[in-house]
Order: C-alpha cells, then sequence, then structure tokens
C-alpha cells in the first residue's frame, strides 16, 4: 500500500507542474489584443511549502531529556479554491525529522527517526471528494475520553497535536440538507492504536462507513468499521453512536461496541460510554470550563459490566491577553484511584510560540498512548517547548 501511494503522489506533483506550465487562454475583452502574443492566463492553483520546527527540554524527579522534530510539508492545488464550484486536485506531502534524548538513573537513551507523516492526493467537487494515501481520518465530538478514536491518536495535552495517519481511501459526500456520507477502506496498517486489541492484518483491507446527519442544534452519527486481527486472526467490527447539541450550553455523548467475531475471554466485547459538556464562564476574559465521564468495560458477553472502569476529565482554559492562555487538564482513573495533573502556559511571539508545561502523573500511566510530545509523561517533572512556523508559497 505504501509504494502505491508514493507513486500517486508523484504522479500528482507532476501532472500540477504540467498543467500549471500549460497556459490558458482567457475571455478576451471588447478593443483588446488578439494577437497570439496576447496575455495569457493560468489554470488557478498554489504550491506551498510548510514547515514546523519544535525544541523541546525537560526535567523529572530522576530524569531529563531534550528533543528537536521537524515536520516539512509540501501542498497543492489544482482548481478553483475550496468552496467554488468546479473540480480540483489536492495534495501533501509531509515529514516527520525526530530525535529525542533521555537519561535516567545514569543510563542513556537514543531515538533518531525519519519517515513519512502524511502522504495523500485528493480529487474534490463542490460536494464531494476521494482522498487517497498517508491520511489523519478522525470524527466524533469528544475531545479527552474518546470512545470513537479509531483511526487517530489525537492528545489534548500535545501543544503539536501530532498523530499518526493510516493508509487507505476515504470518500465524502455532502447533501443539500447537510447530511453528509463517509466511506473507506484501509489496507496496509499494522501500527498499534489506542483502542486496539491486536493488530490489524496488514494483508486483509478493513472498510467502514460513517453517516452523519443534523438533529435540532448539532448533529448525530453513526459509524461501522471492520478489520481482521493478528490476534487469533479474529475479525472484527465497531460500531459508533454520537451525539452534539448547544444550547445554554454545550452537550456531547459518544459509545463504542467493539465486537471480536470469535471466542476471545473478556476481550470479545468492548463498551465504551462517554457523555461531556462544556461551558464558557463570564469571568474575565472568559473561563471555560469542560468536563467529560466514560464508562468503560469487557465481557465474554455483550454489554457485561461486571468488568468496568470508570474514567473522568476536566479541562479548564483561561486567556490572560491577547498573547498568552493557561490551561488545565485533569484525568480521574475511578477504580485505580489514580489521577493525572497537567498545566499548560502558552505565550504568543513574534517568531513562535513558548509552552511551558508541568505534569504530575503515575509512574505508570494506563491512559493511551498517543505517541505525541506530551502524551506519555510519567512521573512528576516540567517541560519547555519553542514551536517557529513557515511557509512559503512556490
Amino acid at each position: 500500500m505504501k509504494t502505491p501511494g508514493i507513486i500517486c503522489m508523484v504522479l500528482a506533483l507532476s501532472l500540477y507542474k504540467a498543467v500549471w506550465a500549460q497556459p490558458v487562454t482567457g475571455q478576451v475583452s471588447v478593443g483588446a489584443d488578439t494577437v497570439q502574443t496576447g496575455k495569457k492566463d493560468t489554470l488557478p492553483g498554489e504550491l506551498i511549502f510548510r514547515g514546523q520546527l519544535s525544541g523541546w527540554a525537560g526535567a523529572g524527579i530522576q530524569s531529563v531529556s531534550a528533543g528537536l522534530r521537524y515536520l516539512p510539508q509540501l501542498t497543492f492545488r489544482i482548481g478553483n479554491p475550496p468552496g467554488s464550484r468546479g473540480v480540483r486536485f489536492e495534495g501533501e506531502l509531509a515529514g516527520n525529522l525526530y530525535a529525542h534524548l533521555n537519561r535516567q538513573k545514569g543510563v542513556t537513551g537514543k531515538d533518531f527517526q525519519a519517515r513519512l507523516y502524511r502522504g495523500w492526493v485528493r480529487i474534490a467537487g463542490s460536494r464531494s471528494e476521494l482522498r487517497l494515501g498517508l491520511q489523519k481520518i478522525n470524527f466524533g465530538p469528544a475531545l479527552m475520553l474518546r470512545p470513537l478514536m479509531w483511526f487517530d491518536s489525537m492528545d489534548p495535552r500535545d501543544p503539536l497535536q501530532l498523530t499518526d495517519g493510516v493508509w487507505g481511501a476515504l470518500g465524502r459526500y455532502y447533501f443539500r440538507n447537510n447530511v453528509n456520507l463517509w466511506i473507506w477502506g484501509l489496507l496496509g496498517n499494522d501500527r498499534p492504536r489506542p483502542l486496539d486489541v491486536g493488530l490489524s492484518s496488514a494483508r486483509v483491507p478493513e472498510f467502514g462507513a460513517r453517516l452523519q446527519i443534523p438533529i435540532a442544534t448539532g448533529s448525530a452519527g453513526f459509524s461501522f468499521h471492520r478489520r481482521k486481527t493478528q490476534w487469533q486472526e479474529l475479525y472484527e467490527n465497531r460500531y459508533g453512536l454520537d451525539l452534539r447539541l448547544d444550547y445554554f450550553i454545550g452537550f456531547w455523548a459518544e459509545a463504542t461496541w467493539i465486537n471480536k467475531r470469535g471466542a476471545a475471554g473478556d476481550k470479545t466485547n468492548q463498551q465504551l460510554w462517554m457523555v461531556g459538556a462544556d461551558y464558557t464562564v463570564g469571568l474575565g476574559n472568559g473561563l471555560n470550563v469542560i468536563v467529560e465521564h466514560m464508562l468503560a468495560s469487557n465481557s465474554e458477553k455483550p454489554f457485561d459490566l461486571d468488568n468496568r472502569r470508570h474514567m473522568s476529565a476536566l479541562s479548564i482554559n483561561y486567556p490572560l491577553g491577547l498573547w498568552d492562555n493557561v490551561g488545565y487538564i485533569f484525568y480521574l482513573d475511578w477504580k485505580e484511584k489514580r489521577t493525572y495533573h497537567f498545566v499548560r502556559w502558552k505565550h504568543v511571539m513574534g517568531f513562535g510560540d513558548l509552552y511551558v508545561m508541568a505534569y504530575a502523573n503515575p509512574d505508570v500511566p494506563v491512559l493511551p498512548d498517543s505517541g505525541s510530545t506530551a502524551g506519555s509523561l510519567p512521573g512528576k517533572g516540567i517541560r519547555i517547548m519553542l514551536v517557529l512556523s513557515h511557509q512559503t508559497k512556490l
């Protein structure tokens, strides 16, 4: 799957170059020069190179660490901008260059990586699109405790909001009444994902769909996904429901049922239910408060709650002004009586963003590991991060 995705990207870039260089004669106004040497317009489009450089240093009770990451990104578009009529071709190619050093109890660990982060092409119209390649697929209204975190690993504590992509094809159609339909197929994805029990089979396609409809002051969605796992070679069906309403407060809910199509003991069925709400208190510049609670259970029989776990999450965010923002994220594991604390101050500067973070977590976290720069910080410590971004139109 990886080779066809890269080939598609190269072909798309070649097409962009060829079409961009090909002049298209525009309409001639009255009295204008009509000879062949007259002015000609080119097909609308753009080619943009972006980059994000982040560096951080941190210290815990018994450890020190430092890291550097660069995310180069090349995007192109052929055709009119999004929202206009007509067909357009788009694509993205991005890398993830990463180096990390950690010293704990006299032992130094090193990690160096250079890998593809995104690589996809897309053809889109006014109400439909088809995207092929290594891409991010995520949905659902939840922010911290996410039963619908099927394909991504977004973590609200991560300033960079990093997540690995999946190889596949995603088609979406948007009806005139704001109903939208998603259909996807995945292949060649054998990396672990947060809610997976057993890796996906890299040779057997995964497939699924999502229907999202507007209701009252919000929306509701139903999602389905099927995959084959490497764990006992079992097939797995996933069913998801989500709801979002906005009245005096914002309210949302998500539910997922993951069913193994065979005997897998207490891993045969996984059930996750989550409710959440947010409200901005009229205090100073506006204090935003978000709360979520999730009930998760594993069982041999569907919807058996004997083996259950409760998790709660709280997020508080307050803007100090135009350039400064402070936030606090708290998780509580009711069964293990463990708490997770994360405080972040963000300062916007003319050349980048500065983050100062402090955390107090269990030595062995049980939250899903997002693989981000802030998702799995064991123990207690601080971290300082500087993020620089650039963009150039080619």
